[in-house]
């Protein structure tokens, strides 16, 4: 299927499984019924993989990088899936499409951001706005199917990763002020955005 969720018909469904249509209404009532049930499981999917993969990790710096790693492994694994769900949650006149994809983002969303706060309250994480850095991340997770291509160079773990370095390190040197700005008033400093301490 290549015509997305508004052109896709369910005589068009019925067509790719390979059944009639009225046993495909004898299942769902129509499309968004089948839409929500594959979303849903893909969704639910990425809340209890990731959740697994931190549940034994103490250190918040160390759980924001499974955190990455894991939802970008799913992603590698789903990707199909996830595109789909990520597409028409932007593109969808449907409202109460949109509505129901909104609510189980958020449920990931708060997963991430109770690591972040608790990064904050053990001195690890120096973060002014712990929503805002979370929408950071996720954005640089949710948006990775716009560009990656399997079997490139790095797989979507690895670009995670390299991610998870960019925030913990930051991509500015120490003390290097702007090329533009002579008297060192807009220095920029990454841990003023995010800094992490030492384990």
């Amino acid at each position: 299927m290549t015509k997305g969720y508004e052109a896709t018909s369910m005589r068009d469904i019925a067509l790719k499984c390979g059944i009639s249509k009225s046993l495909l209404y004898h299942h769902f009532t129509d499309k968004y019924q089948i839409f929500t049930r594959a979303t849903s499981t893909t969704s639910a999917g990425l809340n209890e993989t990731v959740t697994q993969a931190i549940a034994d990790i103490s250190c918040p710096k160390e759980k924001l990088r499974v955190f990455m790693l894991a939802t970008a492994g799913y992603f590698e694994n789903n990707r199909l899936s996830w595109i789909s769900a990520s597409q028409e949650f932007w593109n969808s006149n449907e409202p109460k499409m949109s509505m129901q994809v909104k609510l189980r983002r958020d449920a990931f969303e708060k997963m991430l951001r109770a690591i972040l706060d608790e990064g904050v309250q053990k001195g690890v994480f120096q973060i002014e706005d712990t929503r805002l850095a979370g929408r950071l991340i996720l954005s640089s997770l949710n948006w990775m199917h716009r560009w990656y291509k399997p079997g490139g160079k790095r797989t979507a773990p690895q670009i995670a990763e390299a991610y998870f370095d960019m925030i913990a390190g930051g991509i500015v040197r120490s003390g290097n002020d702007r090329e533009d700005d002579k008297s060192g008033q807009f220095a920029v400093s990454t841990d003023r955005i995010v800094r992490f301490a030492e384990r």
